[in-house]
């Protein structure tokens, strides 16, 4: 029997201010929603099992009776759950490894381990099956993260972002020329961040706004968050028509040194400058950030091409598009294969029937493989020296920013091969 816990406490959900601003949510749209009778009562009623007895341990309740036993005590208490409600509304299209990621650090193992939905299996996984990850419910490590500080429902916003997102990898033209006083994480505060970026957009002097949101740290790398006024834009709110600005996401990955960034924006001129004003400012002199280029032997791509092809390492060939193909008048030819099994059988057929479809490396304009359920793209761009060198280039977009570093790993290990992501600068 479990006991009845008399004592209230008050919860109160940050100010409307907090979530439309530092978190792009519209809580009086979930406030609204939440007023109509029995919203609250059905809300309890659907939430998961790992919700449910997240919440049951944040109120300060046991957790360990059955599920059916615990949700008519969240009932019991449905008064203190209004500030859940806007969190479980905020999550929805959140990235389950954002979220996981900000858990990981900053709650204890117990309460990350009450999230998980699906268990990994036991064994090695078998040939061709990808290894079975665990799934957590982002809602119920949420609901912890808001219980111990709000702001980390701002982090995992900000990191959702990361894993969503194409990130051109640039380096210093030139070494810097003089040794900084500090550190980079020393010199990299909020106030001195702020004030370089006031400054650019006074010499921009073209009416934007551009915000410095946060600096947070990932395995040593600062990655800076910058809002910024893109274009003038509008939005109809239901009975009006709004005019303003449309809001782009600047997010900048430092190396820990400063001399490496990565950049993630839909702009490219300004969040590169912004990047150069802060390196600039860190090494004492003026310092500026190209494309990062690195070349690979051709007998590398070929080797690599295939062992896709064969589906070896893990990596399957499910898409490939020439430019100069065998059929008369060199047509463009792509072929694309859906299945998992990849393109061994219609590859076979086509070099039988037509000839060799990727018999030159310089006719191939790109393919896709399938890495952990996921098609991947790869761009080989000739070196202009003419000495048989590549840049390799992937789209990162479509992997989150851990799978991103797993294949760039994997490339380089199992193939030789560096690989840089699709986005320039």
């Amino acid at each position: 029997m479990v006991k009845k816990v008399v004592a209230v406490v008050t919860r109160e959900s940050p100010p409307r201010e907090f979530w439309a601003n530092e978190l792009e949510f519209d809580s009086v749209r979930a406030e609204q929603a939440l007023a109509a009778d029995g919203t609250m009562e059905r809300w309890i009623d659907d939430l998961s099992g790992q919700q449910v007895r997240m919440l049951c341990v944040l109120l300060g309740q046991g957790h360990e009776d059955s599920v059916q036993k615990l949700r008519p005590l969240l009932h019991q208490r449905a008064g203190e759950l209004r500030p859940f409600f806007l969190v479980e509304q905020f999550a929805k299209g959140k990235s389950e490894v954002a979220v996981l990621e900000v858990a990981r650090e900053a709650l204890s193992p117990h309460l990350v381990d009450l999230c998980i939905r699906r268990k990994r299996k036991q064994g090695k996984p078998a040939d061709g099956e990808e290894p079975q990850e665990e799934r957590y419910n982002k809602t119920a490590l949420l609901f912890a993260l808001y219980d111990k500080d709000q702001n980390l429902l701002k982090e995992a916003f900000h990191f959702d972002k990361v894993h969503k997102k194409g990130f051109a990898s640039m380096v210093l033209a030139e070494a810097a020329r003089s040794t900084p006083k500090t550190t980079f994480a020393e010199f990299l505060t909020s106030e001195t961040v702020a004030g370089i970026i006031e400054s650019y957009q006074r010499y921009r002097r073209d009416n934007s706004v551009s915000e410095l949101q946060a600096i947070w740290v990932r395995e040593g790398r600062p990655y800076v968050f910058i809002r910024r006024t893109e274009r003038p834009d509008h939005i109809h709110d239901g009975r009006h028509i709004v005019h303003g600005y449309r809001a782009e996401w600047i997010v900048l990955d430092f190396s820990p040194d400063g001399d490496q960034v990565n950049i993630a924006s839909s702009s490219v001129e300004e969040p590169r400058e912004m990047a150069e004003r802060i390196a600039s400012a860190h090494f004492g002199c003026p310092c500026r950030f190209v494309n990062e280029q690195q070349l690979t032997d051709a007998g590398a791509i070929e080797r690599f091409l295939s062992a896709t092809r064969a589906t070896q390492n893990g990596v399957r060939l499910v898409e490939v598009c020439v430019s100069n193909s065998p059929l008369r008048g060199s047509s463009k030819v792509r072929i694309s294969n859906e299945m998992p099994k990849g393109l061994v059988e219609s590859l076979d057929h086509f070099d039988a029937a037509v000839g060799t479809m990727m018999e030159n490396l310089s006719d191939v304009e790109w393919i896709k493989v399938l890495y952990r359920r996921k098609r991947v793209g790869l761009q080989f761009e000739q070196d202009e020296s003419g000495d048989g060198q590549y840049v390799v280039r992937y789209t990162d977009q479509r992997l989150n920013a851990f799978e991103r570093r797993r294949f760039e790993q994997q490339m380089r290990q199992d193939h030789d091969i560096t690989i840089l992501s699709t986005e320039k600068r």
